[in-house]
């Protein structure tokens, strides 16, 4: 008789533990699915963001005259760091195949807006410097971007900003440790 008191007593906690393991197990669903919520809340807004400024930085680049792989080309080249890019490189940072970049900088350089060099130690290669019409066009450029980019900004509200700022700074690969992340949550959770 007792040994049938154990096994209820056992299946008695059995069940329970049972009912508190699944009670446990849709919570922390729960939770996943509100992260999942608000990650994708995250993607949404950096890419409205994104693509709302693409498309200024696009249209002002066509009014000067040039396609957006253009000028895209021309804010790599003359933006990506003190030395100057090879083709290669820029295809790489360009996310495009070599061929494409080079008869891009070529386009370019007809237009005056970049000189191409062959390296002295590697005549194969071919490195893109833009001129100082170049450089004051990408001026111009980001002036008229600005314009847009100011009314722009108050059109968004401070949760749409957040938002879009987590989920770049996931891209940019500055995780919850980083000092950079922790300085950012700082200042936003100080305004």
């Amino acid at each position: 008789m007792r040994h049938v008191g154990e096994q209820k007593a056992r299946q008695l906690v059995a069940d329970n533990l049972m009912d508190l393991l699944a009670e446990w197990a849709s919570a922390e669903e729960d939770a996943r699915s509100e992260k999942f919520n608000g990650y994708v809340h995250g993607i949404a807004q950096a890419r409205y963001i994104v693509r709302k400024v693409w498309r200024f930085v696009d249209e002002e680049a066509r009014k000067v005259g040039l396609e957006p792989l253009q000028h895209q080309a021309l804010l790599q080249a003359f933006g990506a760091g003190p030395a100057p890019l090879t083709i290669g490189k820029l295809a790489e940072r360009l996310d495009i195949v070599p061929a494409l970049a080079s008869r891009t900088v070529k386009e370019l350089a007809q237009l005056g807006l970049v000189t191409r060099t062959r390296r002295p130690d590697d005549k194969r290669v071919i490195t893109v410097i833009v001129t100082e019409p170049g450089r004051d066009l990408l001026r111009a450029i980001d002036a008229a971007v600005h314009v847009h980019v100011e009314y722009f900004h108050s059109t968004l509200t401070d949760e749409q900003r957040r938002a879009a700022l987590v989920i770049l700074t996931f891209y940019a690969g500055l995780g919850s440790r980083s000092r950079l992340s922790a300085i950012m949550t700082a200042d936003m959770s100080n305004s």
